[in-house]
């Protein structure tokens, strides 16, 4: 047999396809090992990816309701409009131009929409019936309905908007009960996932696997809806009838804190009266004025140094000069009654009170001090946020006792010169109308869990801040105003309602008293509480800058009247308990009325 010669030289062509097909072998071999055992769990997942989507669900928020369980706050389901930019891809520019007039947005605004690097891109949300029905005629692919639940205000998007809130489109609470309660409201998302086809739409019968969203607890509040509307109507007439800037009311149950109403409305700058996003019943700091003169009384009463028929001379004039900054250079410190001359006179406490003295309640304060009058305002609950624990609550001010002169103890024994909230101000009548227990303000009754549980929402502890003797001189004092002093207008015939005015001048941004023009802008005041025998309720009257006529007596009396007659009415509360009350604060309108400016500063 002949032997082969194998020359390399001769056959390098085969050599190179051998070792072509080699290294190719080697290759390929290694290709499918890394796909198939190296990357398999990856490409796996990929490919899972490419057909499966997942969904977050929103849970549905939590209702809110009124103290008799009617509702102001829930969600329902709404129509969105959202597409998958990669489904659409060239045809981006087109529907961008389709979708134009059916959902109201710019074509260069829904193209850049379409454009996005995502699989899920809103084109509009809120979207309406009329949107829907349009889109899903046009079956475009790659843009797709689906819903999302939305909150709507049952009352109105202005009702009670200051206390109830708002929620986000997000479904989120952004101010109100809907931001202070959002981790309850707010419900716990659920997961779907689906198989989806090439068009990016779901198959029928594809795998779906869904964890199901939780709902939201549901809060009660102690609102009551009816008050709350007709407080609204009266507060928003009675703003547009004195062209003023704004005004709050509160009314409440003193005996458990419970707020009833509370409305916060303003003008806008275009004139319309509207209720404000901002609890100005919460977050409002203001100076008082005469209201003030209560808890100052209510101590001096209290400690013993007078009572409602003690008699003490009073100067229509008063010097202030028990500190050195009181001496000439920095305040003139002789206070005089303003508007009234009248030398000296005997008056009771009683009488101070009813004729809102400026110059006696003075004279009572400097007997009280400054050390017993401000440990008395802290137990009344000013310098402090309430149990109400408001978004953007504020605390008032009042200084502090080392920085008190002979002319802090005057100013702020008569309302000026402290800064309150208006809840502050209705708690500490609260306490005189309670026997002169503290009782935190509330809000929230109760929140319902979805899971049946329901919890009572607790306050602080009550705290007793006068004797139950001295409230109750409080209140024979408080009913005469109403009978025959600077409230007369407050009053409720059949009733007696023990109640004070108050009618302050508003620090201005410059610092002072006086705008730019000179002007002073006044705060006018009625508190108190009601029958006054057997107190149910309480309420607080705020009119902001009046126009003209600013004094409380005109402004926010009338106003605490027409509301204290129709929530008497509302709650069908008799007036025989107070007969006897009525008769007692009858009398003879004091031959002295000073003048209610109650807002004349020390100079």
């Amino acid at each position: 047999m002949a032997r082969v010669n194998f020359s390399l030289q001769e056959n390098w062509r085969l050599v190179v396809l051998i070792a072509f097909f080699f290294i190719s072998a080697v290759g390929l071999g290694w290709r499918l090992f890394y796909i198939q055992v190296l990357t398999s769990d990856q490409r796996v997942q990929k490919g899972v990816d490419q057909r499966m989507y997942e969904s977050i669900t929103e849970g549905e928020r939590g209702r809110i309701l009124d103290r008799n369980g009617a509702q102001l706050a829930m969600s329902f389901p709404q129509p969105i409009i959202h597409a998958d930019p990669k489904v659409v891809g060239e045809l981006a520019i087109e529907y961008a131009q389709i979708l134009e007039p059916i959902i109201n947005r710019e074509s260069k605004y829904i193209l850049a929409e379409l454009t996005r690097e995502t699989r899920y891109s809103y084109l509009q949300r809120e979207a309406t019936l009329q949107m829907q029905a349009s889109v899903e005629d046009l079956d475009l692919v790659g843009v797709y309905i689906d819903e999302e639940p939305r909150r709507h205000y049952l009352s109105g998007s202005y009702f009670a908007r200051g206390t109830i809130g708002q929620a986000g489109v997000d479904n989120q609470g952004v101010s109100g009960i809907e931001l202070q309660y959002d981790e309850y409201l707010a419900g716990e998302s659920g997961l779907e996932v689906a198989e989806r086809n090439l068009y990016g739409g779901t198959i029928p019968n594809g795998r779906i696997q869904i964890e199901p969203a939780t709902r939201g607890a549901d809060i009660y509040l102690t609102l009551d809806r009816a008050l709350q509307a007709q407080v609204e109507l009266e507060l928003s007439t009675a703003i547009e009838t004195m062209s003023a800037k704004g005004g709050v009311v509160i009314i409440s149950k003193p005996a458990t804190g419970e707020i009833l109403s509370m409305a916060s409305m303003v003008t806008t700058e275009d004139g319309e009266i509207v209720t404000t996003s901002d609890n100005r019943a919460a977050t409002w700091v203001y100076e008082p004025g005469s209201v003030m003169k209560s808890m100052t009384f209510a101590a001096v009463v209290n400690e013993g140094l007078a009572h409602p028929n003690t008699v003490r001379a009073i100067d229509d004039s008063i010097e202030l000069f028990d500190e050195e900054e009181c001496v000439g250079v920095k305040y003139d410190c002789t206070f005089t009654e303003l508007g009234l001359t009248y030398g000296t006179r005997e008056m009771t406490l009683e009488e101070i009170l009813v004729n809102s003295s400026n110059t006696g309640t003075i004279t009572w304060a400097l007997d009280l001090g400054k050390e017993r009058l401000h440990r008395y305002l802290i137990d009344f609950g000013f310098n402090q946020k309430t149990d109400l624990d408001f978004p953007y609550e504020a605390s008032g001010v009042l200084k502090s006792l080392e920085n008190w002169s002979g002319v802090e103890i005057a100013t702020t024994g008569m309302g000026q010169g402290i800064d309150v909230t208006p809840i502050q101000m209705l708690s500490a009548y609260n306490a005189l109308a309670n026997g002169g227990v503290y009782v935190s303000p509330q809000i929230i009754s109760s929140i319902a869990h979805s899971s049946g549980e329901k919890e009572y929402v607790a306050t602080s502890p009550s705290r007793r801040v006068i004797g139950e003797q001295a409230a109750r001189e409080m209140t024979q004092m408080l009913a005469a105003v109403v009978s025959r002093g600077t409230a007369r207008k407050a009053g409720v015939p059949g009733y007696a309602i023990a109640a004070k005015t108050g009618t302050a001048r508003k620090v201005q941004p410059n610092g002072t008293y006086e705008d730019e023009e000179g002007l002073y802008r006044y705060a006018s005041t009625v508190v108190g509480y009601f029958p006054a025998s057997a107190p149910e309720l309480s309420m607080i009257v705020i009119i902001d800058e009046p126009a003209d006529n600013f004094y409380a007596s005109e402004t926010a009396a009338p106003l605490f009247g027409d509301l204290a007659s129709w929530t008497l009415r509302h709650y069908k509360i008799s007036p025989s308990s107070d007969l006897v009350y009525s008769v007692s604060t009858q009398g003879e309108i004091s031959n002295l009325t000073v003048d209610e400016s109650e807002s004349e500063e020390a100079q």
